[in-house]
């Protein structure tokens, strides 16, 4: 009999840039779960006229043109100064958080790239990570676009994959076909649901 909960299950998938969460992600959104995806929510406060695009616009005038967010200028800004990436951080959090908490889904799925950088771990009830290794990652960030100068940079920014397995509490390993990628999330949501 599976257990009773007095409230909703709150599940963070997270990973380096590269893991693969967003395929995780996508497989899920396929079996009919809806998954908060903080990138997402990420690309629509910087939308011209909404809360994020005002509070960058006012920290990063330079990364502007015009009315225009030059996101690439923004992007190489802070992944060069760890401070100004604070910056950015502490002004679109907030916002992104505020939208995660006023979601009711039971289960609740989020993809949250920077779960423990951030400090969010802690409004979540389980916490997968997906991890590959460096070869397969720095490969799909090149099919991306990204110089090594950018995948280091990216890379760099975030906590390394050994420090995130220590705080997650399920695993999923992504360096196979995605077939056998959604066997593991088969087996992984009849263990937790």
């Amino acid at each position: 009999m599976k257990h009773v909960r007095d409230h909703k299950l709150r599940i963070a998938v997270t990973g380096t840039i590269g893991s693969g969460k967003s395929a995780v992600c996508a497989y899920l959104r396929e079996k009919g779960y809806d998954v908060f995806d903080c990138d997402a929510v990420n690309r629509e406060l910087l939308e011209p006229g909404n809360d994020g695009y005002k509070a960058v616009r006012k920290a990063f005038p330079e990364c502007f043109h015009d009315e225009e967010l030059d996101k690439k200028a923004l992007s190489q800004e802070v992944f060069q100064d760890p401070e100004k990436r604070l910056i950015l951080e502490s002004l679109l959090h907030p916002l992104i958080l505020k939208e995660l908490k006023e979601r009711e889904d039971d289960p609740l799925f989020a993809e949250v790239p920077l779960l423990f950088e951030a400090g969010w771990d802690r409004y979540f009830d389980l916490k997968i990570l997906v991890v590959s290794d460096d070869e397969t990652v720095c490969e799909r960030l090149r099919q991306r676009g990204l110089s090594e100068d950018e995948i280091r940079g990216r890379l760099n920014a975030q906590m390394p994959a050994a420090e995130k397995m220590k705080r997650a509490d399920k695993i999923i390993y992504n360096n196979d076909s995605l077939s056998a990628l959604y066997r593991v999330i088969d087996e992984l949501l009849e263990e937790i649901l």
